[in-house]
């Protein structure tokens, strides 16, 4: 049996990458930015996710309906769009590094949720793909010559 020494629950952080159901979509656009990311997390007040909105979709609705003015934004709240994923990939802490980094690449994600059971999906923390990098390809991506 091989016990796995790199799991999710070691390297990850507490960073603030959610919006509220009840946040606008201008609010969601800023922390991508910040963030420099394509999609994220929609939770409820309990932490627990619930979905997650893409970057894409949100420009395509500025666009259609909004006519490309990006104040409307700001009173636009997320909930009222149909635009959320219904379900978002998310880690468990006690899942290895290297299944957390093939999904993350698989999906082309900086980074990732982690909830503590599936059943309330309540976000515990995230994972960043830099922060596990360098460990995936020390003790994973190495070839032996």
């Amino acid at each position: 049996m091989i016990t796995e020494k790199n799991l999710v629950k070691d390297y990850m952080r507490l960073s603030p990458i959610f919006v509220f159901e009840n946040d606008t979509l201008f609010n969601a656009l800023e922390i991508m930015k910040n963030y420099g990311i394509e999609n994220i997390s929609i939770i409820r007040e309990d932490y627990s996710i619930v979905g997650y909105i893409d970057k894409c979709e949100i420009l395509k609705i500025l666009n259609t309906k909004f006519n490309n003015n990006i104040n409307t934004l700001k009173n636009t709240k997320i909930q009222d769009q149909d635009l959320k994923f219904e379900y978002p990939i998310v880690l468990y802490p006690g899942m290895a590094i290297f299944d957390a980094y093939t999904l993350m690449k698989c999906f082309e994600n900086k980074y990732l949720p982690i909830v503590d059971v599936p059943w309330e999906k309540k976000i515990i923390g995230f994972l960043w793909l830099n922060d596990i990098l360098p460990i995936v390809e020390e003790t994973y991506l190495k070839v032996p010559v």
